[in-house]
Parts: structure tokens; C-alpha cells; sequence
């Protein structure tokens, strides 16, 4: 991993934890009162948001581009692929903290991330790190530890 990478995954990282938090405080408002707006209404707004968002990014970014070739150069049947797939797991992601919480969305995209790992290998042929081993295995733990009964008498 190059350094410029760090960075990036840091922040996408802590804007996931924020939005996990918010998202479970407005799934437990929703519950605890009648909402004037219901859970898919309020996940629409944070939509829009971010889309404005990385709308002004891309401008930024690549406005000479987007002026001479258009907004969707570039945009194949991988890319539509991995839009599809990030829509997907967003409404799994949703119906699943509809009825858990935080720490289980935590756990299931660690879980995505490694089903992605094994099916990159399956599908792509990519060789796996020792370090990518030693997240798979502390996942493993973390599920164990966080399901486990009775660990105060061990």
C-alpha cells in the first residue's frame, strides 16, 4: 500500500463510523417516537448529500475532462458492476442495522471485505498478503469474542 493511500482510507474509514452512529440514532429515534419522516426518507437526504458532495469533487477534480468528453467517459460495465454492488450492500447494510446495531454493521462489512478478498482470488487470480491473513483471523476473533457466552469465568 503506498502512502498516498493511507490517508484517504483513514477518512473513509471515520466518515463510515460517523455515518454508522448517526444512522443508529436515527433508526432508535424512529423507534422510540412517530417520525415525520420515515428511515428510507431520511437515508434519501444523506444520499443527496453525498452525491453533491462527490458531484463538486469530480468538478474539481476533472472539470476539463467532463467538458471534453462528458461526464461518463470512462464509465464501462465494470464500473456500472461495482456502482451496482455498492448499492446492494448499502440496502443490506441498511435492512441490517433496521434490526441490530453498530457493532454488527461493523462485522458485516469486515465480512464483506473478506468474501471480496476470496472471490478477487477466485476471479482475478490476486495473491493475498500475510497482513491481509492476519486481519481475516482477527475478524475471526472479534466475531467469536463478541458472540461468546460466559467468558467472564475463563
Amino acid at each position: 500500500m503506498s502512502r498516498r493511500s493511507v490517508p484517504p482510507a483513514l477518512a473513509i474509514a471515520t466518515c463510515s463510523g460517523f455515518a454508522s452512529v448517526f444512522t443508529e440514532k436515527v433508526i432508535k429515534a424512529v423507534r422510540k417516537t412517530d417520525a415525520v419522516h420515515s428511515l428510507a426518507h431520511v437515508q434519501a437526504q444523506m444520499a443527496l448529500v453525498s452525491l453533491c458532495i462527490l458531484g463538486c469533487y469530480a468538478v474539481v477534480k476533472d472539470f476539463q475532462i467532463i467538458l471534453e468528453k462528458g461526464f461518463l467517459y470512462e464509465f464501462n460495465f465494470l464500473a456500472f458492476l461495482s456502482c451496482l454492488n455498492g448499492a446492494i450492500g448499502g440496502l443490506i447494510v441498511a435492512a441490517v442495522l433496521s434490526y441490530s446495531d453498530s457493532v454488527l454493521k461493523g462485522y458485516a462489512g469486515a465480512v464483506s471485505i473478506v468474501v471480496t478478498g476470496v472471490c478477487s482470488v477466485v476471479l482475478f487470480d490476486t495473491t493475498l498478503s500475510p497482513c491481509y491473513g492476519m486481519g481475516v483471523l482477527n475478524i475471526v476473533c472479534a466475531m467469536f469474542l463478541y458472540n461468546a457466552r460466559d467468558l467472564d469465568g475463563v
